[in-house]
């Protein structure tokens, strides 16, 4: 129920004075409402209009209709120039007010009762008692259909300013201050100011347009305590008036920058989408929405769900902090349906308040956002069917990882939110990052357990495909110390490498690393024994036999220790001949510890009897500088040698000299006869080896003495060695060896005639010497 009051100048009121009074009023109106109303009763034509107008000039000053509080009311006021008064004086007009409680009101904007019915242009006869009204009415002028086809025909421009003047009356609303004046010319009786009053009250949610006051004209703007004041052109306005000023007429400042709430309702507007601007209004109506969204939230949220690009990280973190408090059911599924376009803090929060029917949308949002940028902190996992879902999400994000760490980032992040990743999809990855460089070692440590042997698949193939100097850099000693203990046999390149790298390091023996070398060379292995053949198998590419091999060079650069290479025997057994480098071992031990050593001779028994090619003749070459000491006679010691001389072309060069050295120490302890008779059952071609054998080094004079008697008894048996015969003779020279030979040869006078000839020119000693 609401009440009417008239208000104007008579002769004659109800208390009988006369003047401006409250000539006409309901029945039952409350105490002290006529004083709260009159305060919105004022009128003042505009300065320009005639001073004595007639009819029509009346009836094209402004309306004034004015909507503000009246105490706990609310009230509704239309002023209307009437023109003389009961003295003839000009000035007067009616006021009609119209007060009713805030619930009479409820779902109105008070702009449409602009041209309702109730009003009326002549004031009632004084003391008449005006009808209550049981229902209020608005006029059918001011309908949003109309307004929408009058903002279009201004185009752009009109949308732009709709969009300032919104951004101005909400801060007004919103900080309880500040005013929008606006100017418009005279004609239409203030329509245009009506009309964006009202595009601006249906751009508020309706307890919003409730607390909007406004007066469509005032002839003194800058007192008028209104949030929207309607005036013209020719009103003077204080140019400090608490209030922004907007001239109609004019373009809009480019100052006025609209805010979200502004730009999206005038959005809604462009679009004639009424249901966005209820929409707003009804996220920020608590009674609606308990959370009560901000206008600018509102705003935010509705142009996220309409796919609005423009909405920033910003307004979907208020989004978020407003979710907890609820949505309306309609919201959260428009809100499901942006998933797609979602920051995780805003995708987290939904998750959290949203319904089971949407939550998975957003808990799927949050996976997907948490494989893509791994620094996000995990989500908690999403139910099964939505994890399955993820997989191909999964896949791609996997497929674009840049580098190693980037990888490990989504390794991680899937498996916090227990999505699958398939392993083939894994191992791809892992051959990518090694392209890419990076920590592999970090990679791998970094990676869950249960994804670990797909990156480390990845990882190998990745690596044989790398270039040598490529691969070396990314084994780093933590990437080695990673893969000492796999087999590596499907990566022979790096598994290699790895050994090089571990034995250098001392973290792998060099029997070790020889044997694991070798492995990568077969077709299979198992247990302790090693199934090779003489040559790697054809299969084995031709750059993997050379990258081992090369290793093992490397790897066995300084000598052999004698027991290393008989625990390298004992564990490859024939695989020894498999590797140039490894041929040659037994023979370096030889050379470095010497033939006398019965460690090495028991070396060569086994290398003879396990190890096909030259490293068995190589053993034989040992056995038989070590049979010489037991041979019998001097025909088997010649029979030794000649077997020695044989192996020439097989064996060691170093070595065949060294065992002929060895051979030839060992006869040393023989009489010269023994050695005498040996080179003469020697072949020519091994008498001089063998004589340059005896003769190298600083001989002892027991050695010259009975060297000279071999040299001796060859030349009694017709046998010339050139360098030892030519050696015997210039000792022979000497007194002192010439007596110790002839001493030794007193009980074989046969031999007294060759000693002789091999001494001539022999001096006499000094006692038997003539004085000169």
């Amino acid at each position: 129920m609401a009440w009417q009051l008239h208000y104007t100048s008579a002769e004659y009121g109800p208390g009988g004075r006369a003047g401006f009074q409250f000539v006409a009023e309901s029945a039952g109106v409350p105490a002290g409402v006529s004083g709260a109303v009159a305060v919105h009763l004022a009128y003042r034509p505009p300065p320009e209009a005639p001073l004595a107008p007639d009819a029509a000039q009346i009836s094209a000053l402004p309306v004034a209709l004015a909507y503000g509080p009246a105490g706990d009311m609310r009230v509704l006021t239309r002023c209307v120039y009437l023109g003389r008064d009961y003295s003839g004086r000009y000035g007067n007009f009616l006021g009609h007010a119209v007060v009713a409680a805030a619930d009479e009101l409820m779902g109105l904007r008070p702009v449409e009762f602009w041209r309702a019915a109730l009003w009326t242009d002549a004031p009632a006869t004084p003391g008449t008692v005006l009808p209550e009204l049981t229902e209020l009415t608005p006029g059918d002028h001011l309908d949003p259909d109309s307004l929408g086809e009058w903002l279009a025909s201004g185009g752009e421009p009109g949308y732009a300013r709709l969009a300032a003047l919104l951004q101005i009356v909400g801060v007004a609303l919103s900080r309880g201050h500040g005013r929008l004046v606006l100017v418009a010319a005279d004609t239409g009786r203030a329509e245009e100011i009506v009309r964006w009053i009202g595009v601006i009250s249906y751009s508020l949610p309706w307890p919003v347009a409730g607390r909007l006051t406004f007066l469509t004209y005032s002839a003194d703007p800058a007192t008028a305590q209104y949030v929207i004041v309607g005036t013209t052109p020719d009103v003077w306005i204080p140019s400090d008036t608490d209030a922004t000023v907007v001239h109609l007429a004019s373009p809009t400042p480019p100052a006025l920058t609209p805010g979200r709430f502004a730009h999206t309702v005038t959005d809604c507007w462009r679009r004639m989408d009424m249901a966005g601007i209820d929409a707003i209004g009804e996220l920020t109506v608590p009674d609606e929405n308990p959370g009560g969204f901000s206008p600018d939230t509102a705003a935010a949220l509705l142009a996220f769900c309409r796919g609005d690009p423009s909405v920033t990280a910003a307004e979907q973190g208020e989004i978020a902090r407003t979710l907890p408090h609820g949505l309306p059911g309609w919201a959260w599924r428009e809100l499901a349906g942006t998933c797609g376009r979602m920051g995780f803090e805003l995708a987290t929060a939904a998750r959290a308040a949203a319904p089971d029917e949407v939550a998975e949308d957003f808990a799927a949002r949050c996976a997907v956002l948490a494989l893509r940028d791994p620094a996000l902190p995990p989500p908690e996992p999403p139910r099964g069917e939505t994890r399955q879902a993820l997989a191909a999400e999964a896949a791609g994000v996997l497929a674009s990882a840049p580098d190693a760490a980037s990888l490990a980032d989504v390794l991680r992040a899937a498996h916090a939110i227990a999505v699958p990743v398939p392993p083939g999809d894994v191992e791809r990855a892992a051959h990518r990052a090694v392209q890419a460089g990076g920590d592999l070692a970090a990679l791998l440590e970094r990676t869950p357990p249960v994804l670990r042997e797909s990156v480390v698949a990845g990882l190998l193939t990745g690596l044989e495909a790398a270039s040598p100097r490529a691969r070396r850099r990314m084994l780093t000693d933590q990437m080695c110390d990673h893969l000492e203990h796999r087999d590596l046999a499907c990566a022979p390149r790096t598994g290699a490498a790895v050994l090089r790298a571990l034995t250098l390091r001392g973290r792998v023996s060099r029997v070790d690393a020889t044997t694991g070398l070798l492995r990568l060379l077969t077709a299979e292995a198992s247990g302790d024994g090693y199934p090779l053949n003489d040559t790697a198998p054809p299969a084995v590419p031709e750059d993997v036999r050379e990258a081992v091999e090369s290793v093992l060079e490397e790897v066995w650069e300084e000598a052999p220790e004698l027991e290393e290479c008989s625990a390298l025997l004992g564990r490859l057994g024939p695989g020894v001949s498999s590797s140039p480098c490894l041929c040659d071992l037994p023979a370096r031990v030889y050379l470095a510890c010497g033939m006398a050593d019965p460690g090495v001779v028991r070396l060569a028994e086994t290398v003879h009897a396990r190890v096909p090619g030259y490293p068995a003749a190589d053993a034989r070459a040992v056995l038989l500088a070590a049979a010489v000491p037991d041979a019998p006679d001097p025909a088997a010691v010649a029979s030794v040698l000649r077997n020695l001389d044989a192996l020439t072309s097989e064996a060691h060069e170093d070595l065949i000299r060294e065992a002929l050295t060895v051979a030839a120490a060992s006869l040393t302890t023989r009489a010269p006869r023994f050695r005498a008779d040996v080179v003469v059952a020697l072949p020519p071609a091994l008498r001089t080896p063998l004589a340059r054998a005896w003769l190298d080094g600083k001989l002892p004079r027991d050695e010259q003495v009975a060297l000279a008697e071999t040299a001796v008894r060859l030349h009694h048996a017709g046998v010339t060695v050139p360098s030892l015969d030519s050696w015997a003779r210039s000792r022979l020279t000497a007194w002192s060896l010439h007596s110790s030979v002839e001493s030794r040869l007193r009980r074989d006078e046969a031999l007294t005639p060759s000693l002789r000839e091999m001494s001539r020119g022999r001096r006499s000693p000094p006692w038997k010497r003539e004085a000169p």
